[in-house]
């Protein structure tokens, strides 16, 4: 299930009136996914309960097992299965990219027959989904548990600033996607379909957020979109020129960040950014790395 988090969902609610209208059509995308993805998950639970009981009978049939199933649980957490099974796929993306193949092995690896990947109807850009989401949350814990630990010393070590915090943040996540590094243009076409562009855009803004919240951000003014629009811009642009970094351990991309932090100043705690600015970056510039993305996937002919 792929959903913002309650925070940015209470700042969207009590900040939607403030925003011009991209913004608002922004924070509606935000609170109409995790309307949608609550609905689908109350109608389909029993169906994809059934995929999953289904998937240990055929398992146990192709496999010569009899038992009374004792080994399952009589309530199947069914986003648990699920998760176990993109995270098992991820094991098979550099040989079956991101694909229903590479679900369908991930199934198989799980001690399901391959017939459970039947539960992404979107298929690969359900796992690509997964992937970015389980990365944020991994960043996300880490980061948190680093800021908690550097609360609780009591020597004089200097807390890092927050262009250094940030950066290193980016950083860190772009490593993430690295290890997909030959197959994620495939992962980020796949995420521009119409089916997948609201999650993939919310776990966009969740993973900016993210960050601004962990260094420290407690703006309650415009430069609140400001400063996570221009972040999500650094962010999408390290990812593209992650994809053509040669160097050993991606030292390129870690210098083109630093780069484009100093060129477009996220070192201040307010920023000057105009909403006409703002909301041009965001008609413009995200849409132009959304059409470069495509591009890369296949998606449009060059």
């Amino acid at each position: 299930m792929f959903h913002p988090s309650p925070r940015l969902l209470v700042r969207t609610a009590k900040s939607i009136k403030h925003m011009p209208t991209l913004y608002k059509t922004i924070g509606c995308i935000c609170r109409k996914s995790l309307h949608v993805a609550t609905k689908s998950q109350t109608k389909n639970s029993a169906y994809l309960q059934q995929i999953v009981e289904n998937s240990h009978s055929d398992y146990n049939t192709e496999h010569g097992n009899h038992n009374d199933g004792s080994h399952c649980d009589n309530h199947i957490d069914v986003n648990s299965v699920k998760s176990s099974i993109l995270d098992q796929a991820l094991l098979h993306v550099a040989e079956l990219g991101w694909s229903e193949q590479a679900i369908a092995a991930g199934a198989k690896g799980c001690g399901y027959s391959s017939s459970a990947s039947g539960m992404f109807p979107r298929k690969g850009a359900d796992l690509a989904l997964h992937f970015y989401q389980s990365s944020n949350r991994s960043l996300f814990d880490s980061l948190q548990a680093e800021v908690q630990e550097r609360a609780l010393r009591d020597d004089d070590t200097p807390k890092p600033s927050v262009q250094a915090f940030i950066m290193d943040a980016v950083d860190r996540r772009i490593r993430m996607t690295a290890v997909y590094q030959s197959t994620w243009p495939q992962a980020m076409g796949l995420m521009t379909h119409p089916s997948a562009a609201g999650d993939a855009l919310t776990n966009l803004g969740q993973l900016v957020d993210d960050i601004w919240y962990l260094a420290g951000d407690k703006s309650h003014d415009m430069s609140w979109y400001t400063k996570r629009a221009e972040l999500a811009f650094i962010y999408k642009t390290a990812e593209l020129f992650m994809l053509q970094d040669k160097s050993e351990d991606f030292t390129e991309t870690s210098k083109f960040i630093q780069r484009r932090f100093e060129d477009l100043g996220v070192v201040v705690s307010t920023l000057s950014l105009s909403k006409d600015f703002t909301a041009g970056f965001l008609n413009g510039g995200m849409q132009s790395m959304w059409t470069i993305a495509k591009n890369m996937a296949g998606v449009y002919p060059r």
